[in-house]
């Protein structure tokens, strides 16, 4: 999948190949700036010339006549990039400019490594792919270790064709998805088994998801270990373990200013620049509290819903790569089949972990469509803008646990294995299909 997806070509890779580089040249908080007051970060010729050629071709209109990247490809290597004439470049980061260094480890160490070895573009990129997939499959694995009771589950949704593309290319995704399966598989073998609860982990854990994606910082709720805990040891050790990872995602966030590039918004639709601006929305919402779940519940109809789902399962690319529509209902049902284990604990624990579960799921569904709201959606908008089914990968892992922790019978052990290794292939070769069909036209 690396190397079947064109350059640029993952959901906002441009935007994170460029903060990632950014990163790796020590903008650790965005500082550049161009007359414009837009942050972004200088490219080199040679990397800014390669770059040129492909966010045009990614940027432009494909006719009718489109005859997919095996052209793009034959014109580069025949030189149709001239690096000696370019000039180093401004590139504005254009939405990843609020994202923290820690979402982008392996990608900068690679591009750190292209560097010193002065590769081009498309080297560069394939590299940066190729880390960022190794790290957090490697993260997976361990999330697998930690909690072999859900690890078919755990696989399921890693391999899924959004999440598997999602760790295939460069984007802020792959690691908030690989740090939350270690967060919950943390937490889950600490109810398991308390005698190995570990909560200096756990808070670490919590941290480093919090620092990936702002709607992460929904599980420091997994730091209860029940839903009321009332003593005053409880929550010294809830405070303990949650508190780093609120107060390390507010530092970022002031650090960062908060700042998600609302100049495409004001670009892209043509709004009031006053229709994007944080403080104004708030202050709306203390003056119209109900405005803002009346906005969730108009974006939720039924057709919403449904995209939604797709687009959890696998919409690739810029939403113009779609898998063979009888492969959706498929991986619902291969998906959901294998998250039917029962857990191995007495009735009442099954309980606390269902209910803990089940409120950090809506507390993270509603951190997504609150930022969605801060940060994309105009004054008095109607409905929530800019929501992705990508988005809620992290949290399947949870509906896992919640449903793991009420059934008290499930298939047998053989049977959760064949679901889940059908899964993983359907989802890989479901997902290189549609690639080669759309991107390729093989």
């Amino acid at each position: 999948m690396i190397g079947a997806v064109p350059p640029l070509r993952g959901p906002d890779e441009t935007a994170h190949f460029l903060r990632a580089y950014g990163v790796a040249a020590g903008d650790l908080v965005p500082s550049i700036l161009d007359a414009d007051g837009r942050k972004g970060i200088l490219l080199p010729p040679r990397l800014y010339a390669d770059f040129e050629y492909f966010e045009g071709i990614r940027i432009a209109e494909k006719n009718a006549g489109w005859a997919g990247y095996r052209p793009v490809f034959r014109q580069y290597f025949h030189g149709v990039t001239d690096p000696m004439r370019a000039q180093p470049r401004f590139v504005p980061y254009a939405g990843s400019e609020g994202y923290s260094p820690v979402a982008y480890l392996p990608q900068v160490t690679a591009a750190m490594v292209a560097g010193a070895l002065d590769l081009g573009f498309p080297a560069t990129l394939y590299l940066m792919r190729l880390a960022g997939l190794v790290v957090t499959t490697v993260l997976i694995a361990l999330a697998i270790s930690i909690l072999p009771q859900l690890g078919w589950a755990l696989m399921v949704i890693a391999m899924l064709p959004a999440a598997a593309y999602g760790r295939s290319v460069i984007n802020a995704d792959a690691m908030a998805l690989a740090t939350a399966l270690v967060t919950i598989a943390l937490w889950l073998r600490g109810m398991l088994l308390p005698s190995v609860r570990r909560r200096a982990q756990l808070a670490l854990s919590l941290m480093v998801s919090a620092l990936t994606k702002p709607p992460n910082v929904a599980f420091v709720l997994l730091a209860l270990r029940t839903p009321l805990e009332f003593s005053a040891r409880s929550w010294l050790l809830v405070g303990a373990t949650a508190l780093p990872a609120v107060v390390a995602s507010l530092l970022w966030t002031l650090a960062g200013q908060a700042d998600v590039a609302s100049w495409r918004m004001v670009e892209i639709p043509g709004q009031h620049p006053a229709s994007f601006d944080p403080a104004a929305k708030i202050s709306y919402l203390l003056d119209h509290p109900l405005h803002f779940p009346a906005a969730i519940l108009e974006s939720l109809d039924a057709n919403a819903l449904g995209e939604l789902w797709r687009q959890v399962i696998g919409v690739l690319g810029l939403f113009d790569t779609v898998l063979q529509p009888w492969v959706y209902p498929m991986l619902t049902a291969l998906l959901l089949g294998t998250f039917f284990v029962p857990l191995p604990i007495a009735p009442p624990a099954r309980r606390q972990v269902a209910i803990v579960a089940g409120f950090t799921t809506l507390a993270y569904v509603a951190a997504v469509y609150f930022i969605c709201y801060v940060a994309f959606t105009p004054i008095e908008a109607p409905s929530v803008w800019g929501v992705q089914g990508r988005y809620f990968i992290p949290v399947l892992s949870l509906v896992a646990v919640v449903i793991a922790a009420l059934v008290t019978r499930g298939p047998d052990e053989r049977l959760t294995r064949a679901m889940a290794i059908s899964a993983a292939v359907l989802s890989g070769s479901a997902s290189l299909e549609a690639i080669l069909r759309v991107d390729w036209h093989v």
